[in-house]
């Protein structure tokens, strides 16, 4: 008898249900219903359910949705997913230990998601297979193709499949211009930007329920003191995160915090359209395992300077006046569109980081948002979406500038694909490292992570006519 107590590493969970084969498995869930893997998804760097796009059959009925893991069944509550409603598109809870049939993983929405008990499915339980050190399947992932290849073919793949993946934003921005105004689109894609992976979908709620024309048209004739302080009530009251709009009431010490939530209180009461916006739930915004300079209240404050910022001329006018003013100086456009984007942390965010607390000195940054997050947002949302512009009036000029500011543009910060990556491609080799710079290299690794990598199509990559099928 096993004398292990404590479960297996959630990693090496993930290394289980990544490498194991369980298509056409005959398996259950803990309260007995027949449960086949046709596709076991998408591994998801991010945070979110833990495996996307997978599919199941539940009782002979097929299901696309996520999967969530956890050691032991009772941490999807302690970790707040019954409260999430980006866990709603959980299919399948897979869990280990001991686990009851009657234990129930419940959603957000209130629906029961299926859950497994995986150890009933392996040779040994999780936590001995880990103990043993056991090598799953594959867990020493296939060799990389393209770490065989010379690096002037790494550099020609990667360009081609850092085009793919621009091609591929531009005609998402296409398909979006079928049902709004270029201005929305931005402005929408902008405040998904600010929420990163854990707030995208409130503030993308919050753009569509506050659309941008309708922020102008209420703070265009205000002076711009007022006017900021108006665009703030407003997405704030919107956002469902003004202090009158929690359900725990703190009391305020602070005097210049009170005087601040006063004003911005009375411009949402004073807000004609008030009564007809749909607020978003307080809950459904994300703070938890946020660095307190990442929380949505700075970067909803960060939303209004920049919609105070672009009211004049809009967002496609000034950056397409920016790109022109520099005159084909690459360097000059860069540094210039990242300005337009970083916001300082000035007046009451410079002090605090939401309505109730100050930061410390630990925690204060000069920027609500910094350099990296400008980049982002100007490699991710305006050079694609100012090409998709381009080509909409034909203008063949700015088009051709676009593109070569993609191809010229310089590295952006490393991230988790990236790094993975660059180590399963050049492993300890520093020459081809080296060899491999710029937005389109970078981007081109993302694409082939994401459409060859994670879904196991290994060396699909070295097919020169892959990329015209994508």
């Amino acid at each position: 008898m096993s004398n292990i107590k404590e479960p297996a590493r959630e990693a090496f969970l993930y290394q289980i249900w990544q490498n194991k084969s369980f298509e056409n498995k005959e398996m259950s869930t803990i309260d007995g219903h027949y449960v086949q893997i046709r596709d076991k998804g998408t591994r998801n760097y991010d945070s979110g359910p833990d495996f996307h796009n997978a599919i199941i059959s539940i009782d002979g009925q097929l299901i696309r949705g996520d999967i969530e893991i956890h050691p032991v069944a009772g941490d999807w509550f302690l970790h707040g997913h019954h409260k999430d409603p980006r866990y709603n598109s959980v299919v399948l809870h897979v869990v280990t230990m001991n686990c009851p049939p009657s234990f129930k993983t419940i959603s957000q929405n209130g629906s029961i998601i299926p859950t497994i008990n995986l150890d009933n499915f392996l040779e040994k339980p999780s936590e001995e297979l880990e103990k043993d050190k056991v090598i799953i399947d594959i867990e020493t992932e296939p060799v990389c193709g393209l770490s065989k290849k010379s690096t002037i073919t790494i550099q020609n793949i990667l360009d081609k499949a850092g085009e793919a993946r621009f091609d591929i934003k531009v005609q998402q921005f296409q398909e979006k211009r079928n049902n709004d105004l270029w201005e929305q689109i931005f402005y929408l894609s902008l405040c998904e930007a600010l929420g990163y992976s854990k707030n995208r979908i409130p503030f993308s709620n919050l753009a569509n329920n506050l659309p941008v024309e309708t922020l102008w048209n209420y703070i265009w004739k205000d002076p711009k003191s007022l006017a900021l302080k108006k665009c703030e009530a407003y997405l704030f009251g919107s956002a469902g995160l003004l202090p009158s709009q929690s359900h725990e009431i703190k009391q305020i010490v602070d005097r210049e915090t009170a005087e601040y939530i006063e004003k911005l209180e009375r411009h949402w009461h004073e807000f004609s359209l008030r009564p007809k916006i749909v607020c978003i739930k307080p809950e459904e915004w994300q703070f938890f395992r946020l660095r307190p300079q990442n929380f949505p209240t700075r970067r909803i404050a960060a939303a209004a300077i920049l919609v105070l910022r672009f009211m004049d001329d809009g967002f496609l006018q000034t950056l397409i006046k920016t790109i022109n003013r520099c005159e084909n100086k690459i360097t000059v456009i860069v540094k210039e569109l990242e300005k337009l984007f970083k916001v300082e942390s000035d007046g009451f965010w410079a002090e605090h980081y939401c309505f109730e607390e100050s930061e410390n000195d630990t925690t204060k940054a000069r920027y609500i948002i910094g350099s990296d997050r400008a980049r982002d947002i100007v490699v991710n949302v305006v050079l694609p979406l100012v090409f998709a512009y381009a080509k909409e009036v034909n203008d063949l000029r700015l088009g051709n500038e676009i593109m070569q500011l993609y191809f010229q543009y310089p590295e952006l910060a490393d991230n988790e694909i990236l790094r993975h990556l660059r180590k399963r491609i050049f492993g300890l080799h520093s020459v081809k490292r080296d060899s491999v710079v710029g937005v389109r290299h970078q981007q081109g690794m993302i694409h082939l992570s994401k459409m060859f990598c994670q879904k196991g199509y290994c060396e699909k990559c070295l097919d020169p006519d892959i990329f015209k099928k994508i």
